[in-house]
């Protein structure tokens, strides 16, 4: 027997099979179950989440011998024509190679005769965006007054692309992409009743990189156990996924957290060296740090993983702390833009990494000004100055034995300059008084901070 890919073999066949997807299988549900069910709808929403499977599961509770019922038997004739396809009184077209009007007047035509043996005749047209201004045009008419025995179901990935006056003219539902959890758990019961075996922590990456399609999770699925011979797992995952080992982003991350900007560097060439894709590498230290996080915070949030990941996380999570890595994750994620736009993609992950790296800097930075760290921001862990940043003039001998007031003397601790390289700085100091200027905090970035505590 011909195999059959897995996201035909589990398409859901009841309404209750369809997860993810509460609020529109709630909506039909209650109305076939009043009779109030719409003359038109139009289903919108990501791929892969179930939109073309709902309308067939309506048409075949319009249809069923049994119905209209929320419940399809599933058993009658009208039920198994429609679930192989076979039904002609439920016509399927594609709206990309069908978007002609000449197309749209064929479907009119059928208008004109009733079912050949069901109630309804359903008129299923799938990517109904793609149809055009023209095709859209001569639907009007047939979807705001069609015979009593017609229903029109629309399917696209792109509703905004669907005219207004269609819109109205229909039920609108909205499918939302599936939650990660719930298509892991999908995907761990698909594999117990297939007979293969598949890791929790691949089935959780494998859910991830679905981005919410269900379909795309089954795909994945299925290239996987051709691929590890039905012994699909982590390494299998990185392997056909092309995303880099858990090891290598955690070493990458602990590298550029401790400000080790050559180590950091390596690695991240070696992998770029090695094919690894930038954008993808950039994800998944994000995912890395996000997961660190969450084990920081409480480790029943973090996302599920196996034990050997688990406690490379912990270290990291231990050694950084939640203040710490909440802020290197914000920091990353600031250079998502730099890295999706920019043309030389490696370029960008090699800066986006570099700035992560000045991340100790940073926090020498802060505790200096909360007045718990080292004078100078560019010391190193043991305080000594690195001989360029910031340092503050204090009064001499003769000052502090006498002459000057203390008054005088706190007046002349705030006015002092703290090394400023360009004449811009000194010429802000010598105007307000108040303000400290401090040079070399971010990779020669200039921040200004005020004698009261508050920065700008």
């Amino acid at each position: 027997m011909t195999y059959q890919v897995l996201a035909r073999t589990w398409r859901p066949q009841r309404f209750s099979e369809l997860f993810g997807q509460d609020a529109v299988v709630q909506t039909l549900c209650n109305a076939l179950t009043s009779g109030t069910f719409g003359q038109a709808y139009l289903f919108s929403g990501l791929r892969g989440v179930g939109k073309t499977t709902a309308a067939r599961l309506l048409a075949k509770a319009v249809n069923c011998a049994e119905g209209p019922t929320a419940e399809p038997c599933g058993e009658c004739d009208s039920c198994r024509e429609i679930a192989q396809g076979s039904s002609i009184d439920v016509i399927e077209i594609d709206g990309a190679s069908n978007r002609g009007i000449d197309d749209v007047r064929e479907l009119r035509e059928l208008l004109q005769f009733r079912p050949t043996r069901d109630r309804y005749r359903v008129l299923i047209v799938d990517e109904v965006h793609m149809l055009t201004r023209e095709a859209f045009n001569a639907l009007l008419k047939s979807l705001e007054e069609p015979p009593p025995y017609i229903l029109w179901i629309f399917a696209t990935t792109e509703r905004l692309k669907v005219p207004e006056t269609i819109q109205s003219r229909c039920q609108q539902l909205e499918f939302r992409p599936v939650g990660s959890e719930l298509i892991r758990g999908r995907l761990e019961k698909i594999a117990v009743a297939e007979g293969f075996s598949l890791t929790p922590s691949a089935a959780a990456s494998i859910a991830s990189a679905a981005e919410g399609s269900v379909r795309d999770a089954l795909s994945l699925l299925d290239q996987l156990r051709a691929f590890a011979s039905d012994n699909v797992d982590d390494e299998a995952v990185a392997s056909v996924l092309g995303v880099p080992p858990m090891e290598v982003t955690v070493q990458l991350v602990e590298a550029l957290a401790a400000g080790r900007i050559a180590d950091g560097l390596a690695l991240v060439r070696d992998q770029l060296a090695n094919g690894q894709d930038a954008s993808v590498l950039y994800r998944e230290i994000g995912r890395t740090l996000r997961a660190a996080l969450y084990l920081a915070v409480d480790p029943d949030l973090a996302p599920t993983m196996s034990d050997t990941h688990r406690d490379l996380l912990l270290a990291v999570a231990t050694s950084g702390g939640v203040d710490s890595l909440s802020r290197m994750l914000g920091l990353w994620l600031e250079q998502e833009a730099l890295v999706r736009g920019a043309a030389n993609r490696e370029l960008a992950l090699e800066v986006a990494s570099l700035r992560l790296a000045r991340w100790p800097s940073v926090q020498r930075v802060e505790e200096w000004l909360a007045g718990i760290g080292p004078v100078d921001p560019g010391a190193g862990p043991s305080g000594s100055p690195s001989g360029a940043g910031p340092t503050r003039s204090s009064p001499g001998p003769a000052a502090a034995s006498g002459g000057a007031s203390a008054a005088a003397a706190r007046e002349d601790e705030q006015a002092a300059v703290i090394t400023p390289q360009d004449p811009s700085l000194a010429e802000e100091a010598s105007s307000d008084p108040g303000v400290i200027l401090a040079t070399r905090v971010l990779g020669g970035e200039v921040v200004a901070v005020r004698s009261n505590g508050e920065g700008s």
